[in-house]
């Protein structure tokens, strides 16, 4: 089984972009779960989702305490999902644009700047979410066709077009880092 974690701050579509993930995985032939965490339900409180891929059924029901895969809405986040647990031979998937303090690969993409070049904004705020699908999606080696289809089947004529151009656009910018090498 492999385990994502997701952290980000509300607002920033944690939760959107684990059902994205799992919707994506399942058309990719994966048993999936996710599971939304967060306490107080307002604007730049702290919130986690998981997501949870087996080629066999999910049985398990509890919290993700040692992810394969952590998903970093924000670089600053670093320490809060490392303090929260992660596997020996975790990945790292963050919205960065420089390598981070941490010695495991990571997948680095600027998913901020992917947002509002497609004008994915509101009240100032990138919606980084769906280009973050994209990145993950890569990382996992998901067919990009499996994620269109997926923000074909969410959003509607314009939003969907400017939410797969930013999808599309984050799968083939992440980079792959190991070692403070670009892969």
């Amino acid at each position: 089984m492999l385990e994502i974690r997701i952290h980000g701050r509300g607002g920033q579509g944690v939760v959107t972009l684990a059902e994205l993930v799992a919707k994506t995985a399942l058309k990719s032939g994966w048993e999936v779960q996710t599971m939304p965490f967060f306490g107080v339900e307002r604007r730049g409180a702290a919130v986690k989702a998981a997501v949870r891929l087996d080629s066999r059924p999910i049985r398990a029901r509890s919290l993700s305490y040692r992810p394969d895969m952590l998903v970093l809405m924000h670089e600053n986040l670093l320490d809060t999902g490392i303090k929260d647990g992660i596997s020996d031979d975790a990945e790292i998937v963050a919205n960065a644009s420089r390598p981070l303090p941490f010695n495991k690969i990571q997948w680095l993409v600027d998913a901020s700047a992917i947002a509002i070049k497609n004008n994915l904004v509101s009240s100032g705020e990138p919606f980084i979410n769906v280009a973050m699908s994209g990145a993950v999606c890569r990382a996992l080696e998901i067919p990009f066709s499996h994620l269109e289809k997926t923000i074909s089947e969410q959003w509607d004529g314009k939003k969907a077009l400017a939410n797969i151009e930013a999808a599309r656009e984050a799968y083939e910018a992440v980079r792959r880092i190991e070692g403070g090498l670009c892969k």
